[in-house]
């Protein structure tokens, strides 16, 4: 494959930063080292988010994570381990999972293929979120040893009005509960974008959860002129997570 100018795109070198100010491709992840090596930021498109669950929440409470527990307190919020049954994945597939991620990522979701969900059925855990009686959320867990894994989550009809009462807030808080009191160590919170300032990448961080690379992400190569600094100002406003020998690091530090 090559690009619109013929130079390879395995090669490095053969870019050079005046071919453009700013210089972006998709890359296969065997070819990170070698582009990381020639000076280009090798940027993932997704990361995961991941805690032990001996910090979470942290100790040293934000006040928007103060906020959240209160209401959580306040709302009387429960959790049921369901049954699973048929009647109970499709409530939390069709009215939970699904108009959730529609409601937060928009054109852009990601649905669920069929096949995943009948395999999630058959290995995942379920719990809902009660409120005065009433299942208002619902996330899936699957646990490995002392390791947990969250695949899908979701919301009641992807309801704003709910998450603002603290539905999401108590999906969050009661679940490290729950797993911590089945002797579960870790726990894996699913992913974002690699974007400091994504809003889910930021509620995620406050429980106490870091981001950590995501081995099925996609990976973005980039290259920015230093002769144009306006372009370096524009990737300063929006720092971004990058690949680096020690793991994930922010650009700019």
């Amino acid at each position: 494959e090559e690009t619109s100018n013929g130079c390879p795109l395995w090669n490095p070198d053969r870019f050079s930063p005046t071919d453009a100010g700013l210089v972006a491709i998709e890359l296969h992840p065997s070819l990170a080292r070698q582009f990381q090596a020639a000076g280009w930021l090798i940027c993932p498109e997704s990361v995961r988010w991941r805690g032990s669950l001996s910090q979470m929440p942290p100790a040293k409470r934000s006040s928007s994570l103060q906020s959240d527990l209160t209401r959580v307190r306040r709302g009387r919020y429960t959790l049921e381990e369901a049954a699973g049954s048929k009647l109970d994945w499709d409530e939390f597939k069709r009215g939970m999972v699904i108009p959730y991620a529609r409601r937060r990522f928009g054109e852009e979701v990601w649905i669920p293929s069929s096949l995943l969900l009948r395999d999630l059925e058959a290995r995942g855990k379920l719990l809902f979120v009660i409120k005065e009686g009433r299942r208002v959320a619902g996330v899936c867990v699957l646990c490995n040893r002392d390791q947990a894994w969250i695949p899908l989550l979701g919301v009641k009809d992807g309801d704003l009005a709910l998450m603002r009462e603290g539905a999401l807030a108590g999906l969050y808080a009661l679940t490290i509960d729950w797993a911590r009191g089945i002797g579960i160590r870790g726990i894996d919170f699913g992913r974002t974008s690699a974007f400091q300032l994504d809003g889910l990448a930021q509620f995620k961080r406050k429980w106490g959860m870091s981001p950590v690379r995501d081995p099925l992400s996609h990976l973005i190569a980039i290259r920015v002129d230093p002769a144009q600094p306006a372009l370096q100002r524009a990737l300063e406003r929006e720092p971004f997570l990058i690949e680096s020998e020690d793991g994930l690091q922010v650009f700019p530090r």
